[in-house]
């Protein structure tokens, strides 16, 4: 689908000092459960209004203060993992999965926020629109489903580069199946539209997705929902800290980027718009019972090649906060 409306400006994160986690470990309040998506990542062509906008969800609440500080994540987390303890140049073990598709997933022993381990995922150039992964999943485990369905998360990103054109793509993606029906439903966080400073590339905008991928098999409700953030953009060439908050039972999600909450990508119920629903009545985001999480990269259409690395990732039912360096 084409896209429409250039975007102008830049936006940057404040550092927020907080404490990595150096171990890897599964809380003993995390409830074990069902394994495995029912569903996957069946990914939508992706979806825009184009307009620089604060975009519909109202006020963050409470959730948008800057991450907590003080005291290990990793004492009170469901899971923590910071990747020492894999081999290097192969991919991660239990508890985690690789998920590529013209992409791979390695663990890295020269690049590492913390420690000398980080998780290595590239893609592929793709010369025609489709899906390109190379995600880590993390499902079961005595980490989901998560008790009461809310959970907290942060991770440590260092993208190379990101799309200078209009391509939908993916790095935190939470899935399972919408409570009382039996298609599954995907919360995701990546971005899609280039914000132009003149005729400048800034970077690529950061947007909030809702996906329910049953419907490209024929399994309704069709949706490839979007929210995207107000000329904020996914930091490239440094490591930068991401949290995130799903919270199922009130069909919301939150972002922080390097401790700073990003209002523009906090989701009420509903987003900006949908490729595939009327824009009145707005089309609930409604979400799944996550059992599984997907971190790295996955796009939707023609894009070069890309890798990211992923460190510190912590699962928690408080938010988490970011490491001090």
């Amino acid at each position: 689908m084409s896209k429409s409306g250039w975007l102008t400006g830049i936006a940057f994160g404040v550092l927020l000092v907080g404490v990595s986690c150096k171990t890897t470990h599964v809380g003993a309040d995390a409830l074990g459960g069902a394994t495995g998506s029912g569903g996957g990542a069946a990914g939508a062509a992706g979806s825009g209004s184009g307009g620089a906008s604060q975009g519909a969800g109202g006020s963050p609440g409470s959730d948008a203060a800057a991450g907590s500080t003080g005291g290990d994540p990793c004492a009170t987390a469901l899971f923590c993992d910071d990747f020492e303890k894999y081999a290097a140049n192969a991919a991660p073990t239990t508890p985690w999965r690789a998920s590529t598709n013209m992409g791979t997933v390695t663990v890295d022993g020269a690049v590492a926020h913390s420690g000398s381990h980080s998780v290595k995922m590239t893609t592929q150039a793709r010369t025609t629109d489709g899906i390109k992964t190379a995600f880590i999943e993390l499902a079961g485990n005595g980490v989901f489903p998560v008790a009461g369905n809310v959970f907290y998360g942060r991770m440590m990103i260092n993208l190379d580069a990101a799309p200078s054109t209009s391509v939908h793509w993916t790095m935190i993606q939470g899935a399972g199946v919408v409570p009382g029906a039996t298609y599954h439903a995907l919360y995701r966080y990546g971005g899609q539209l280039p914000v132009m400073q003149g005729a400048t590339f800034v970077g690529s905008q950061l947007m909030a997705n809702y996906d329910t991928p049953d419907s490209y098999s024929g399994t309704p409700p069709a949706s490839d929902c979007w929210q995207h953030a107000d000329k904020v953009v996914i930091p490239v060439g440094r490591w930068a800290c991401v949290e995130w908050k799903f919270d199922g039972p009130n069909n919301h999600m939150n972002f922080w980027l390097d401790g700073t909450a990003i209002p523009s990508l906090s989701m009420n119920g509903t987003g900006q718009g949908c490729v595939n629903q009327p824009a009145t009545p707005p089309f609930t985001w409604t979400a799944p019972n996550f059992d599984r999480l997907d971190l790295g990269w996955e796009s939707y259409q023609m894009d070069g090649v890309r890798t990211i690395h992923v460190d510190d990732v912590v699962i928690s039912k408080t938010q988490v906060g970011c490491p001090a360096n």
